[in-house]
């Protein structure tokens, strides 16, 4: 899987899926993200929250990392939104 992307319309601070059905992909890295990884004390686990609003077809993205170990990827990729736009 290349990325996941918002199947409809989210509001800011949607918890777009926790640790435990989170996909088996990384997230995108981006200088303007749309997401952040939270810890969810009353629940004892982490997150992915919106931290904007998304619209349907973007791709979900985190903050690039200034942890070397972290950047696991190949080279940056932005935030995209592959939906229609008019």
């Amino acid at each position: 899987v290349d990325g996941v992307y918002a199947p409809k319309d989210l509001e800011e601070g949607v918890v777009v899926f926790r640790e435990d059905d989170m996909p088996a992909c990384e997230l995108h890295r981006s200088k303007e993200p749309n997401c952040e990884v939270v810890f969810l004390e009353e629940e004892d686990a982490h997150a992915v929250v919106s931290i904007r609003k998304i619209r349907a077809g973007e791709f979900f993205c985190v903050a690039d990392s200034d942890d070397e170990d972290e950047q696991d990827f190949d080279e940056e990729e932005e935030c995209e939104d592959d939906s229609d736009s008019e």
